[in-house]
């Protein structure tokens, strides 16, 4: 079992990349795979959603979400990472 976690990236409105991370998973990819999809369902919230667009890309660790609302429309950008360094961890090496 690994350590994952769902990060969103997007550009923001002053013409900046941004990251976000989402959730934290312990488990396999196929539980980070599924934690990403749950997020996809959910993730940016906008007023009056009216659509809503899902798309994932080959691999299947990755999605394009396309969020429709009443005054606005997201494009967001979900992967998984996995954990391969943490130097807090007491071993201190990487995976």
């Amino acid at each position: 079992m690994g350590k994952w976690i769902v990060v969103a990236q997007y550009g923001a409105s002053d013409s900046t990349y941004r990251s976000e991370v989402v959730r934290k998973i312990t488990g396999t990819r196929e539980d980070a795979r599924e934690a990403m999809r749950a997020a996809s369902l959910t993730y940016q919230k906008p007023w009056r959603e009216k659509s809503r667009e899902v798309y994932r890309f080959p691999g299947g660790d990755s999605c394009l979400l396309i969020v429709r609302g009443a005054m606005s429309e997201t494009q967001t950008t979900l992967s998984i990472a996995e954990l391969v360094h943490d130097s807090a961890d007491p071993k201190g090496e990487p995976t």
